[in-house]
């Protein structure tokens, strides 16, 4: 039976979040109230803020300090027509596909570097949805999650940019770069993957806890949108609609995104490059292909895994949604979920909704709202980091 174009058949749904039909994608959405949610244990975060101010009080409160003024702050390029900062290499918006060729590089405040100097605010509150912190490492929810356990995890004691300067100490890096991994890794298992309704619900099959960890996407974005070192560490699935997003190549951008098994590839050549963070990423890229390791190989090979393992864990059922969307258009489930029907709802708005309804971040809401807290650690002074 030919069904109006205004009808879609959706009868071959996947696990995946995804179903393609004639030549068009579209993937599950309007997420019902229905997901497990793994609470913060805020019994020991600080609740106010140690610095009561903004990014640049602090900066006038150290004025003679230049360097400090410098860190900061994040350059970027602000895009004229959806206001996203971007990275300021690029010259396409990476959130809207605008033209920014002729967009002037600018500053905006460095919210890592605020959450460790435990500044109270910028143009929203700098609350942290903590999941562990200690006096070196600090461990949070993403805001802008892609999984449903998608942490960041930021080095505290050291100032460092990007992930460039691992490779000044080669050393020194690599236990970096471990502790960022190992530390998110102990946080994703104690607290996510040890409670059941999350485990049964978000991930599929019974693999066990340590066979896991081989699903594990971690790595950095160069340049960064934040300029603090920080390990994006996360476990699939994907949310749908970042699913949807993974499969047209928008997410872990080719030489811009590096996983961190090519990192600590780098790392373990022992081979210390004191100004690399003056280095650009191809001349990066090229020096270590010459030592064997080969960056276009292992971005490959990564995003391909991604996908696997997001196909293997994934747990989307149709009925803990409310219909399918594309780039434009909402189409609401008609009779279970074997059809849907072509609506007028605003596209982007249930976008957003479905991340408040699935992502961990700001766990428990109150009053629906995210809640969170302030680094422990907080460093008083410049002269609390070492550069």
């Amino acid at each position: 039976s030919v069904m109006a174009a205004e009808t879609l058949d959706t009868s071959n749904l996947s696990l995946d979040g995804t179903v393609n039909i004639g030549e068009t994608l579209y993937y599950l959405c309007k997420a019902k109230d229905v997901f497990p949610h793994v609470n913060q244990d805020s019994t020991n975060h600080l609740k106010e803020a140690p610095f009561q101010g903004d990014c640049d009080q602090l900066i006038a409160k150290f004025a003679e300090n230049k360097k400090f003024a410098q860190q900061m702050k994040n350059k970027v390029k602000k895009c004229p027509h959806c206001s996203k900062p971007v990275a300021f290499t690029l010259s396409v918006c990476n959130g809207c596909g605008w033209d920014l060729s002729q967009t002037e590089i600018s500053y905006t405040n460095n919210v890592f570097m605020g959450f460790i100097y435990g500044v109270q605010k910028g143009p929203f509150p700098f609350t942290i949805s903590i999941r562990s912190e200690t006096k070196d490492f600090l461990i949070f929810d993403d805001l802008l999650a892609l999984t449903p356990l998608h942490l960041n995890a930021i080095i505290t004691s050291n100032y460092m940019a990007d992930w460039r300067h691992l490779l000044k100490n080669p050393v020194l890096g690599k236990q970096i770069l471990n502790s960022l991994f190992e530390m998110s890794w102990e946080t994703a298992k104690t607290q996510f993957l040890s409670d059941p309704e999350f485990r049964k619900k978000m991930i599929r099959g019974d693999d066990s806890v340590d066979d896991l960890k081989k699903h594990i996407i971690a790595g950095f974005n160069y340049p960064p949108s934040q300029y603090q070192l920080h390990l994006q560490f996360h476990l699939p699935p994907f949310l749908p609609y970042q699913y949807y997003l993974y499969l047209q190549g928008v997410h872990y951008t080719y030489a811009r995104f590096v996983p961190y098994e090519y990192a600590m590839k780098c790392l373990e050549t022992d081979s210390p490059i004191p100004d690399a963070d003056n280095w650009s990423i191809e001349s990066i890229f090229a020096y270590f292909k010459e030592k064997g390791i080969d960056y276009d190989v292992i971005h490959k090979q990564s995003y391909e895994r991604y996908g696997d393992s997001h196909r293997r864990l994934a747990n989307w059922d149709p009925k803990d949604f409310g219909g399918i969307g594309d780039a434009k258009t909402f189409y609401q489930f008609v009779d279970g979920d074997k059809s849907a029907q072509k609506m007028g709802d605003d596209i982007k708005a249930i976008q957003a909704e479905d991340k408040m309804v699935i992502q961990n971040y700001g766990r428990p809401y109150i009053s629906g709202k995210p809640s969170g807290a302030f680094y422990s650690h907080f460093k008083k002074t410049p002269e609390d980091i070492n550069n």
